[in-house]
């Protein structure tokens, strides 16, 4: 029996694995270290994390606490079908498990934040581990991928999560291309259904053109081999169906409710050229590699957002891949190719790659942003340099002079002194002593904000110096573990550099967690009779600190803004429309209009009478009687459903200032009533005289069928996790 104990315990904990946990358990340190600010709740995310993401978490969040599906968020935009915006987070299940824990402050966004940026580093490694078969040059990678200029210019949850779960797709399908296992095909599925749900829909599209080449250059190599050499036809395609099936079925509420939203949103039916070459990588930000400070100088002038710039990896990749050139093998060729073409992609309108694949390539006309695109050339060249990298750390662990490298690092040390050298001639030596006046880091985040590009080439490049001289240290001593700390410590500095401008903001994330803790539980109608004008009054205060106020404080409220990818189409429309927004501002969130308009009639609505007007087709039949009191009260309300009270009056017309939405169903005393468009993007119906109960509701029907079909899918697949894991042992111990 103890000797079955010791087989067990030495199968599952030999030395291979625990090094491999080990190393995961310091890329969390390293994570939690580089990003200090997230980590300890110093400082806040910024921009779209604070005035998108957040907010439209919360709303999610709150929905999954109040018991319900967030199919409908009654706070965002007069209404607003969260589940169908592909950028929302609904159907990540991350975001469901952090809405079981507590409700969605700005902590857990941060945690959210640094799971993917570890997340990113796990899977690089374990991607990188599998090529090198080296556990240091793996880690090392993986630092850098984690502590690259993609993964700190966070302002967007989504990319991040992209970064997280790429690596974890290739790893795992192109292990299937190899074995056919049925259980790599589900590993694969689930990578791809996080990549879909948390990511962003442009790394989805270019990584379904990654797997289709590397599925189109297995086919061939199938019929090139010889019979013995090649992976079984019948496993093949069958673990790729299987792929298909699973990824389809988990991902199928998420897939219903993105294309029913298609229609109702601008970029639904794609985009212009203008508008895809938006955000293209500056030819000017390569200098980022090695001096990465350089991306917020304020006397550089680029067309790309700041977060669109950096392309930091480390200060010796570069070098590594000139010193150890890779093997022009298969792999190395596709990962040359994707790199290029990652490259050529992100400079837009500046080569021909881009309007290439908006003209001929499906789905490639639906987003912007080409420089987002720089992810797949740092991941490309990371793991052409880790070849590299394993080479000199086996010499130097060998006892083997190093010595070779020396040449290489002064050539690169010269450069960078060089350049530095020649910018202080130039400009002077930067008077740094401005930069810390003030008081801990608010000031040299104020440093960075505004530093000159001379000033940020010499500062990045004295720091770098000083590491190059470190690693000539290392030449003499050659001790890995010293290698891998002027690695990693590397990484960690020059993000110092770059996360005060390109990450978090100079706001205390305490603020803003006070405020969403003071909000309201659930969905209280209380505020449902004031006029949406009066709801909305101070919703703009602290903007860039909170974003709008009413997507917290649970009072229905109406805004201008329209800082959403996925905006709806029909409230754009009503916006357009200055008189109509006013008088729908003037009413309360539901109103009995005793009159109906049709849009040319518009110009009534600014007559000083007593008659409540709305603009619907619907014709109100009889004489219209303006001289009756009769209010509606929100009774009851939920994320989805609006149950309200219609005292006795006469024939009116009953208008709800939600979006309009085919899935909108409207019942009067349990009897279903048609749903007419009102006020160009919101609802109406005609409630007949008398007391009634009205209850509208948004019952996504097919979605909801769908959900049945994942739950099913995913309880099977744990129910065969939990018993395959159950016969490993069972095994072992025989």
């Amino acid at each position: 029996m103890n000797q079955a104990r010791a087989s067990l315990y030495t199968g599952i904990r030999s030395p291979q694995s625990r090094a491999h946990y080990q190393n995961y358990l310091l890329l969390l340190l390293v994570c939690l270290l580089a990003y200090w600010p997230l980590t300890f709740g110093i400082f806040s995310v910024k921009n779209d994390a604070i005035h998108y993401f957040l907010p439209y978490r919360y709303s999610i969040s709150e929905a999954i606490r109040n018991g319900e599906w967030p199919f409908w968020s009654p706070y965002i935009y007069m209404g607003y079908p969260v589940s169908g915006d592909m950028q929302s987070g609904a159907w990540n299940p991350v975001v469901w498990i952090f809405s079981l824990i507590g409700r969605y402050d700005l902590t857990l966004f941060h945690y959210e934040n640094l799971l993917y940026i570890f997340l990113a580093g796990a899977g690089m490694y374990k991607l990188t581990s599998r090529l090198t078969e080296n556990k240091t040059s793996s880690l090392l990678i993986a630092v850098s991928y984690m502590l690259s200029g993609f993964m700190l210019s966070g302002q967007l949850i989504n990319w991040l999560a992209s970064a997280a779960f790429i690596p974890f797709v290739i790893h795992y399908y192109t292990l299937l291309l190899k074995s056919g296992s049925y259980s790599t095909a589900i590993k694969t599925a689930l990578s791809l259904f996080l990549l879909f749900t948390a990511g962003y829909p442009s790394f989805l599209i270019v990584t379904a053109y990654i797997l289709a080449g590397l599925f189109v250059i297995k086919i061939i190599a199938q019929f090139r081999q010889k019979k013995d050499q090649q992976t079984s036809w019948k496993s093949l395609l069958l673990s790729h169906l299987l792929l298909l099936i699973v990824w389809a079925a988990v991902s199928l509420p998420a897939i219903l409710s993105y294309l029913d939203l298609l229609h109702y949103y601008q970029r639904g039916d794609g985009i212009s050229y203008t508008d895809s070459v938006i955000n293209s990588y500056d030819r000017i930000h390569f200098q980022s590699f090695i001096f990465p400070s350089t991306i917020s100088a304020a006397d550089i002038r680029s067309g790309a957002d700041v977060s669109l710039r950096n392309v930091y990896m480390g200060l010796l990749p570069l070098l590594l891949l000139l010193r150890f050139p890779p093997l022009l093998n298969r792999r190395n060729i596709l990962l040359i190719s994707l790199g290029l073409f990652a490259l050529l992609f992100s400079l837009g309108d500046a080569t021909p790659v881009r309007k290439f694949c908006f003209d001929y390539l499906p789905l490639m006309n639906t987003f912007r942003h080409p420089a987002q695109l720089r992810l797949f050339l740092i991941l490309s060249l990371l793991l052409l340099a880790a070849p590299g990298l394993k080479q000199l750390i086996l010499k130097a662990a060998a006892g083997n002079n190093p010595g070779f490298f020396k040449k290489e690092l002064l050539i690169y040390a010269g450069l960078i002194l060089s350049v530095t050298g020649i910018t202080v001639i130039q400009y002077g030596f930067p008077d740094f002593t401005h930069f810390f006046s003030g008081t801990g880091t608010g000031s040299f985040k104020t440093l960075l904000g505004r530093i000159r590009l001379n000033d940020a080439i010499v500062l990045n490049g004295l720091v770098q110096l000083l590491f190059l001289a470190g690693f000539f240290l290392w030449l003499k001593n050659r001790n890995t573990r010293f290698f891998s700390l002027l690695w990693i410590s590397n990484g960690i500095v020059l993000a110092q550099f770059v996360l005060p401008v390109s990450f978090v903001s100079s706001h205390s994330p305490s603020a803003i967690n006070a405020f969403i803790r003071q909000q309201p539980s659930g969905y209280p109608p209380d505020y449902c009779d004031s006029s949406l004008s009066v709801n909305s009054a101070g919703a703009m205060q602290d903007f860039d600190l909170l974003s709008l106020r009413s997507f917290y404080n649970k009072l229905p409220g109406i805004s201008r803004l329209s800082n959403s990818p996925s905006f709806l189409t029909t409230t754009e429309e009503f916006l357009s429309h200055p008189s109509l927004y006013q008088y729908v501002a003037s009413k309360p969130i539901i109103y009995f209009a005793g009159r109906t308009l049709a849009l040319k009639d518009s110009a009534l609505l600014n007559n000083p009478d007593s008659c409540k007007y709305a603009i619907s087709v619907y014709v109100l039949p009889g004489t219209v009687d303006c001289s009756a009191t009769r209010i509606p009260h929100v009774t009851a309300l939920s994320a989805n459903r609006f149950q309200i009270s219609c005292p006795a009056g006469p024939d009116n017309f009953l208008v709800l200032t939600q979006n309009y939405h085919a899935y909108w169903k409207a019942t009067i005393d349990k009897t279903p009533v048609r749903i007419y468009k009102t006020n160009l993007s919101f609802m109406g119906i005609p409630v007949p005289r008398g007391e009634h109960t009205v209850i509208f509701e948004f019952d996504p029907a097919p979605v909801k069928k769908a959900i049945w079909v994942m739950t099913i899918v995913f309880i099977l697949l744990v129910t065969g996790g939990i018993f395959n894991l159950f016969r490993q042992v069972n095994s072992k111990k025989a």
